[in-house]
């Protein structure tokens, strides 16, 4: 079960117009476990769930035909890489469309836990909480996570494989 208390109108608007940058720039994360037939058709389906649905959603339109058995070094592709996958997408484009809310609207973040883990990694742990409020620092992670060679080749504590970590938008009284 996943939890994204943002996960509103604007916030879909604003995913769905990254998945488009994405798409339009050639930046879009083409899952290495997936097929090339798959991935003709996984865009459109994220898209669908980032317009009204959710990982959950995702996840359930993903069949065992999108992905390889095995990859490129020859590895056998986690059991659970339906549910990877759909998270980690469906959650990069939330938190984008958060950053870019926290910049418009003048407001807040904070980490919190949006899917529950088994093993909780140390750094993670010590993320939950932490709050991002300098626009300067909101605007780096926004380029950061927009591109994805950077991002998974940075120490960033968001959106690493398997973290359950995302953002929620602080309200402020």
């Amino acid at each position: 079960m996943y939890h994204f208390p943002d996960l509103d109108e604007q916030t879909r608007l604003n995913m769905i117009s990254e998945l488009e940058f994405d798409i339009r720039t050639g930046l879009f994360y083409e899952p290495l476990s997936m097929t090339s037939s798959g991935m003709m058709t996984y865009k459109r389906l994220l898209k669908e769930c980032l317009e009204n649905g959710n990982p959950e959603t995702l996840q359930q339109k993903l069949t065992s035909s999108f992905f390889r058995e095995t990859d490129r070094n020859g590895h056998k592709i986690p059991s659970n890489i339906r549910e990877m996958v759909s998270f980690s997408d469906f959650n990069r484009y939330y938190v984008r469309a958060l950053l870019l809310r926290a910049l418009s609207e003048d407001k807040k973040l904070c980490v919190y836990r949006a899917k529950q883990v088994m093993h909780e990694r140390k750094q993670s742990r010590l993320a939950v909480n932490k709050v991002f409020f300098d626009k300067r620092q909101i605007g780096q992670m926004l380029e950061l996570f927009r591109d994805y060679r950077k991002l998974f080749s940075s120490k960033h504590d968001l959106l690493q494989p398997n973290s359950g970590l995302s953002l929620r938008l602080i309200n402020e009284l």
